[in-house]
């Protein structure tokens, strides 16, 4: 089960995101991809599209709580957009 922070659910509510994209993300309803963080051990990045909506989420994979939500960046989706289609 995933933990909804105080901050997430902020920057959630500020940036146009609803709990459930970001649980078809994390939930993979949509394709994901999922990186260990360069700067975290115990972080994974998750990488999806809801709509519209790309959106990066990292994600504390001990305690299963969610650090925040952002839009990714136009390189990210590049990325994302070559690697899902290629699946």
């Amino acid at each position: 089960m995933w933990h909804f922070t105080k901050h997430v659910q902020e920057r959630m509510l500020e940036r146009g995101y609803s709990q459930e994209e970001v649980l078809k993300v994390l939930d993979g309803e949509v394709p994901s991809l999922v990186y260990p963080s360069p700067k975290e051990n115990t972080v994974d990045l998750y990488f999806g599209k809801v709509g519209n909506k790309f959106i990066m989420i990292p994600v504390d994979r001990t305690t299963q709580s969610i650090i925040t939500i952002r839009a990714m960046r136009k390189d990210e989706k590049d990325q994302y957009t070559k690697e899902v289609n290629n699946d």
